[in-house]
Parts: structure tokens; C-alpha cells; sequence
């Protein structure tokens, strides 16, 4: 008998009953409970790390990530078969699995973790200044990308290519290594969600592994990043138990970097997370002066109220500065106004404005969100001809349009519904 079996045969597992069921089926580890209770099925070739964990009511679990959390109960049909398949694959720690699994404690330990190449690096005897600049891709003939390059542009570079993340985003990852001030990094990335493709990117990022998945690749990047970035633009950070961040402002790029360890919430991800997410103002996208110029207002309604408007012009092409015309004729007021020269509908409030084809809206909704561990709200939702989703122009407390709800459907012509009401949960 070999020493695995040997092993196993001197171990007890816990025992197995029918409140549901555990089996290996296709590269897939296959989890169903009873009623849908602790259902899941685990991508084994995405297996990150797995631990022994005994919850809070001293219950057992095989804790398995793959990109998703998944707590797999020791007691299921079919567990010990499947434990014992896993660990020959990915040699688990079954000394300190089988060592802990009965105990009658909330713990959690690691019992394997995958293993990568290192994907990142120190530059040594360099020492480049550019980090508020860009970052230089290390293809055959270097080229360095400003921090001002839009999506569309790398989108035509041909030193980029798309693919899916483990939670189904749209991402942009780069061929070759990239280079931000003196680190070298080997999976630099770029979330492709956003709608507008005409702007600077907003959010690069990538995770920072050494060769052995500990928090070595977190004082290496902070030491780096210290030692090239003047004190005035560290933009604080923590350091705790359970986990360690620092940030650094770029002028107007913020880098951060951030290690996680096992804690109450949390599981050692083994990387640090580095990001760098784009705050810089570029007031041109927010100037619509065609239209600021040939503008009417033909009829108009003024809502009186602490009134919000989404000022976020980096993500909705409609957002632009409030109009001149608009701040003579009615100060600050928040406003509705149509322009039938124009066949407009507008919406401002604050320093920002919205305008629309009256053809494009198809209707509105009043939202309304109750006040529970939350403080509620009102919104003013659009609902367009073309997009599946209502989404708020205006916002207020709870019950706050539903005043101006007859007003709005005479003003505008179009029609307007209640939204069915939730809880600020």
C-alpha cells in the first residue's frame, strides 16, 4: 500500500450523509446540495488556492477559489472521492487538512496555492523620471504611450489585444511587457468597459506576483515606488494584519498598490494588486458650443430642491457644462427646458446639463428608494428608444418628483410611469 493511501486510511474524514452531493466530472468539480444549498461547480484548471476552513458554526469546508468563491461541505456524498482526486492533482497539504478538518474551532488555513513566474520586475541602474508621462511597451521598437491616449487609439494598436476576464469583462492586455517609470511589468491590462472610447483611459491594472505568491512583491513595488516618487505626492495609504495599500498621485493619474492577507473577510490573494486609475479634468469634453450657440428655450420647468445631476462626462458623452444662457436667464435653478427650434430636451442642474432628440426619450420614471439601513432617494429616470435600461438624470430624496409628475408628462409630451418601490437595503 502506498504511503498516500496509507495516509488517508489512517485519517478520518468526516463522515459523508445525503444532504447532498460532490463529484469530478469533466475538468469540473460538481457541488449540489439539497434544495440548491451550497451549489456550485469549480473550474478546476482556474484553481487559485484552496484552504481547510471551519465556520462560525463549527462546520467544515473545502474552500476552493477559482476566480469565484466556493465552500464545498465536507459531509457531502462523494467528498473524501473527490478530496483525494484533488489532492494527488495539485498535491494538497492533506497533513494540514486531515489535521484540522474535525476540530471544533472557527479557523482557516491554506492547504495549496497556485504557483507562478514572477510578473513583474525591478529595473536596476536605471533610474527613468516618466512615470506622470506614460508607459513604454517593449516591442521590438519601443513605444511610449501617454497617459493622455484614448481607448480607440489603443484599441488600433497593434500591440494590443482583447480578452475576456474570469468575470466575463471586456479587457485590453498588451503583447509585449510595459514599462512604468522603473517597473517592468508582464500582464499590464486595461478594463474596456466604458461607453465613451473618445477619452483618456481610465483604469489600467494588473496583479504583481513573485515567484513564491507572498508579500515580497509589495515591499519590492513600495520601495521602487518610494524611492522615485517625491514624499509631496504620496497620497497616503495603511498598513494593518490584513492588509497593506499605498497610493501615489501622478499628477492627476493615482497609482496604488495593495497586498491582501487572510483575515476575518478576506483570503491571502498571494499578488499585489497594482492600478492606476486616470482623475485628470479635461474640461474641452464638457463644451458643446454648437448647440450652446443656437440654443431656445421655448418652455421650461423649475424644480426647487437640493437636485443632483451626474457630473461623470468621462463615461456619458450627454454631460456637459450648463449652458450660458441657461445661468442668465435662470441663475442656478434646476431646470427642465425644451427647445422646439431645436427639438430638444434638456435637463441641468449645478454646473452640468443634459440634452437629448426628443425623439430619443421614449418615456420617464419616477424611482423611488425607501429609507431603511440606507437613506433612500428619488430619481428622475429616462427611459431611451434604444437602451434596454432606465438610468437617473436628476436625483433627490425619496418622493421628491412626485410632485413635479404631471408637470413633467405636460412639459415634455411624453409618458411617465412610478417605478415599484425597494427598500435602501
Amino acid at each position: 500500500m502506498s504511503f498516500f493511501n496509507r495516509f488517508f486510511k489512517n485519517n478520518k474524514f468526516p463522515q459523508e450523509n445525503n444532504d447532498g452531493t460532490i463529484q469530478i466530472i469533466d475538468n469540473k468539480l460538481i457541488c449540489k446540495g439539497n434544495h440548491g444549498i451550497n451549489s456550485c461547480e469549480v473550474n478546476l484548471d482556474n484553481l487559485q488556492y484552496a484552504y481547510i476552513i471551519i465556520n462560525r458554526n463549527k462546520v467544515p469546508y473545502l474552500f476552493l477559489f477559482d476566480f469565484h468563491q466556493n465552500s464545498i461541505p465536507t459531509n457531502f456524498k462523494g467528498f473524501k472521492n473527490a478530496y483525494e482526486q484533488l489532492s494527488k492533482r495539485f498535491n494538497f497539504n492533506d497533513a494540514v487538512f486531515l489535521e484540522n478538518v474535525n476540530k471544533k474551532m472557527e479557523l482557516k488555513k491554506e492547504i495549496w496555492r497556485k504557483q507562478y513566474e514572477s510578473t513583474y520586475a525591478i529595473i536596476e541602474g536605471r533610474e527613468y523620471k516618466d512615470y506622470e508621462n506614460g508607459f513604454e511597451i517593449h516591442s521590438p521598437q519601443k513605444q511610449f504611450i501617454s497617459w493622455e491616449t484614448t481607448y480607440e487609439e489603443l484599441e488600433k494598436n497593434e500591440n494590443t489585444i482583447f480578452k475576456e476576464s474570469p468575470y466575463k469583462q471586456k479587457i485590453l492586455k498588451f503583447i509585449y511587457p510595459i514599462r512604468i517609470g522603473n517597473i517592468l511589468l508582464f500582464d499590464f491590462s486595461i478594463y474596456f468597459d466604458n461607453k465613451r472610447t473618445d477619452v483618456p483611459v481610465l483604469h489600467f491594472y494588473t496583479h504583481c506576483f513573485d515567484k513564491l505568491g507572498t508579500d515580497k512583491s509589495y515591499n519590492d513595488l513600495k520601495n521602487i515606488l518610494k524611492n522615485d516618487i517625491k514624499l509631496s505626492d504620496h497620497s497616503g495609504g495603511y498598513e494593518r494584519n490584513d492588509q497593506k495599500n499605498i497610493g501615489f498621485n501622478l499628477n492627476g493619474m493615482k497609482l496604488s498598490i495593495c497586498y491582501t492577507y487572510d483575515g476575518d473577510w478576506h483570503y491571502n490573494g498571494g499578488y499585489t494588486s497594482l492600478s492606476i486609475e486616470n482623475h485628470r479634468d479635461y474640461p474641452n469634453f464638457l463644451i458643446d458650443s454648437d448647440y450652446e450657440n443656437k440654443m431656445i428655450v421655448s418652455n421650461y420647468l423649475i424644480l426647487d430642491g437640493k437636485i443632483d445631476i451626474s457630473g461623470d462626462y468621462k463615461r456619458n458623452r450627454k454631460i456637459k457644462r450648463r449652458p450660458k444662457k441657461l445661468t442668465e436667464q435662470f441663475q442656478s435653478q434646476t431646470i427642465i427646458w425644451i427647445d422646439d427650434v431645436n427639438n430638444k430636451i434638456g435637463f441641468s442642474s449645478n454646473q452640468f446639463s443634459q440634452v437629448y432628440e426628443k425623439e430619443e426619450i421614449k418615456s420617464f420614471c419616477i424611482q423611488n428608494i425607501l429609507p431603511a439601513k440606507g437613506s433612500g432617494g428619488g430619481n428622475l429616470e429616462i427611459i431611451l428608444e434604444n437602451q434596454k435600461y432606465n438610468f437617473a438624470v436628476l436625483t433627490e430624496n425619496c418622493h421628491f418628483f412626485d410632485k413635479y409628475a404631471e408637470k413633467i408628462k405636460e412639459l415634455t409630451n411624453k409618458e411617465l410611469v412610478f417605478g415599484e418601490e425597494y427598500h435602501d437595503c
